[in-house]
């Protein structure tokens, strides 16, 4: 408590939180035991109080006292993120953004401008009066927020056109771990050395805590195309979208998905543009479709897949409101891993995923690319009990896409459950390097401790 009365002595005016409900759902994210890590249950820690501050100032505030305290700080959004980056491990204070939520608009710039607890759905409305949207459409559009997005580097639903989120930054506005507020111009480019918001993007609350962000809008395009094909065989859809590629057919989302049944893949393509110029892409992806051997779906059914794309997420956010527990609640194990693959490595990464699925008798519930056919994913599950068949499983697809030249994860970040594999990713130089960035960025190592490596 005498640390809590240092915290209100040094900042009046912040919103501070000792409760025990806000310090409970304050301190998780979405990463759970039953990812085959059982032993994250035992390092989940209730955060000392949760902070939420109302501008840069307040968050700049606390974290020079923080600094000065030796009290470590976890930056959370929507509480959304996947890999426990967001999870108080040791005693901590969270900051929480929720009151960072303001959205302004520059429509001619096709500029928006978005505290970090901004949520996407926010930002999107925001925009849609300007005819723009945000080029990112994650699964958990609704929970995630600005701020959290970025410090993951998120991929969405419309990636394949738009780039990751941290593609759409085009200035940053955050608060270092000495309190020091840093500013940096908006520009559609710039060529003056190391670019200070690229270098906050995907680090995880590690280096500094994002408070707003300006990000480049998108038109609403005036013609949406979505189609919905039955493949023979994943590797035909592997196929297709290398020709999309090779052909320049510019798909707004691929999404390719197959389970264990012999010719089950299913690949779902959408088209995005100016009248006319979607329907031009989707007819020539049709032709490379068709002499893959694809089967088109009824439109209804290409629909509803695109029209549900959010389901899964605003079921576990309506879970998770209605305070329920542990998910699955039989106590099954599973688990995913989203990787990148250098395309002359996939099918080593492939064969990997399977062996090591048979192996430890796992369930192969689906396999897929996303968008490009370098990223590669895998959904696994295991019988209630042991998870050590799991772990090995998604550690050992994470590994064999980095040793063939690619990356453990492209779209939920590192967090605490990849953080292990990071050596690897980076190899002993690059990861020293990378640590001595945050040794003198952060000397006190308050900024989200135990995470990304770290």
């Amino acid at each position: 408590m005498d640390v809590l009365e240092g915290l209100r002595d040094a900042c009046p005016a912040l919103a501070l939180h000792t409760d025990g409900p806000a310090l409970t759902a304050g301190g998780l994210d979405a990463m759970r035991p039953s990812r085959g890590r059982p032993e994250f249950a035992a390092l989940a820690t209730r955060p000392l109080a949760v902070a939420e501050p109302a501008s840069a100032a307040e968050v700049a505030a606390l974290v020079r006292w923080a600094a000065g305290a030796r009290v470590p700080l976890v930056a959370r959004g929507g509480g959304s993120g996947l890999m426990g980056a967001a999870a108080v491990l040791v005693p901590a204070i969270v900051v929480d953004s929720r009151r960072l939520g303001a959205v302004a608009v520059d429509a001619d710039a096709c500029l928006v401008r978005a505290g970090a607890g901004a949520t996407l759905a926010q930002v999107h409305a925001a925009l849609a009066s300007y005819g723009l949207m945000l080029g990112h459409d994650p699964w958990t559009v609704g929970v995630a927020t600005v701020g959290g997005a970025l410090a993951t580097n998120g991929l969405g639903y419309l990636g394949a056109r738009a780039g990751s989120f941290g593609a759409q930054v085009r200035a940053l506005e955050a608060v270092l771990a000495d309190g020091t507020i840093v500013r940096t111009p908006s520009s559609p480019a710039r060529s003056t050395g190391l670019d200070l918001a690229r270098l906050l993007v995907g680090t995880e609350g590690t280096l500094g805590i994002i408070t707003e962000a300006t990000l480049a809008a998108l038109p609403v395009p005036e013609e949406r195309v979505i189609h919905a094909w039955r493949l023979p065989s994943f590797d035909a859809g592997v196929t297709v979208a290398t020709g999309l590629r090779r052909t320049g057919v510019r798909p707004a989302c691929l999404e390719l998905s197959a389970d264990d049944a012999p010719g089950s893949a299913e690949l779902l393509l959408v088209f995005d543009g100016l009248g006319g110029e979607a329907t031009l892409h989707a007819e020539r992806a049709a032709r490379l479709v068709a002499a893959a051997g694809g089967e088109r779906l009824g439109a209804d059914e290409a629909e509803r897949q695109w029209e549900e794309r959010h389901a899964i997420a605003e079921r576990w956010a309506a879970t998770r409101r209605g305070g329920a527990g542990e998910w699955p609640p039989d106590g099954t194990q599973f688990d995913y891993a989203h990787v990148g693959v250098p395309l002359g490595g996939l099918a080593t990464v492939r064969a990997t995923a399977r062996t090591l699925v048979e192996r430890y008798g796992l369930v192969l519930i689906e396999e897929g690319l996303w968008h490009w056919p370098e990223l590669y994913s895998i959904v696994v599950s295991g019988p209630p009990g042991p998870a050590e068949g799991v772990r090995a499983t998604i550690d050992g697809v994470c590994a064999a896409a980095v040793d063939a030249g690619g990356t453990l994860e492209y779209c939920h970040g590192v967090g605490w459950k990849l953080a292990h594999l990071m050596e690897r990713e980076h190899g002993a130089a690059g990861l020293a390097v990378l640590r001595r960035l945050k040794a003198a960025l952060d000397p006190a190592h308050i900024m989200n401790p135990g995470k990304g490596g770290l």
